[in-house]
């Protein structure tokens, strides 16, 4: 079977909202990078996949007007890499904890900050989050400690159980947040964390 042949089966295996990167087909498929670019372009020519970014496809849900594009949150995530999260307002939001909508979409990534593209901003924050492999929801809990209570229109007891939630759904992880908080460089938010910790345990 030809390189473009195992590309288009691997992408049509995928469900819809998928990205669809070329590091991952290269060690599924075991083809050359550039056979695989090559594959995913035609593939996008085609309208099959949507390109948003280097090596990045987008494999989204096709409407008349044509696939509809990944959901800002989502992309900046994916661009961010491991351990990136929504930050500020969108972290409040990600949480249920405003009804207010970010006119741009919020994303803290681990190092340097990405360049902003349309619609979504990036901020920089410690590598570590990448070394404690973050989930989005936990990068949004250690967000909304930084920044509380400025900005948020839930009170304390909305926000703990909220996080308990998380942790029950095994969504957020306590002892991963834990020692990630170790190299935030706000005190207020091991302070906040500290003071959910203390309801943990009387609340599972």
């Amino acid at each position: 079977m030809s390189t473009a042949a195992r590309v288009s089966s691997r992408v049509h295996q995928l469900p819809e909202q998928s990205f669809v990167r070329v590091r991952d087909l290269e060690v599924r498929i075991g083809a050359t990078r550039h056979a695989i670019e090559v594959a995913l372009s035609r593939l996008a020519a085609t309208e099959t996949l949507h390109s948003v970014g280097r090596g990045l496809y987008w494999k989204g849900s096709c409407t008349r007007e044509g696939m509809e594009p990944p959901p800002p949150l989502q992309l900046g995530i994916e661009l961010g890499g491991v351990g990136s999260g929504p930050a500020e307002l969108s972290a409040v939001r990600f949480l249920g904890l405003t009804s207010q909508v970010p006119v741009a979409v919020h994303v803290a990534v681990p190092g340097r900050a990405r360049a902003a593209m349309p619609g979504i901003t990036f901020h920089a924050r410690p590598y570590s989050r990448v070394l404690h492999a973050l989930r989005p929801a936990e990068v949004a809990v250690l967000e909304v400690l930084r920044m509380w209570p400025s900005g948020i229109e839930s009170d304390w007891s909305a926000l703990r159980r909220r996080v308990i939630a998380l942790i029950k759904q095994d969504v957020v992880r306590v002892p991963i947040v834990t020692a990630a908080l170790r190299d935030e460089r706000t005190p207020n938010a091991r302070r906040h964390w500290q003071r959910l910790s203390e309801r943990f345990t009387t609340s599972r």
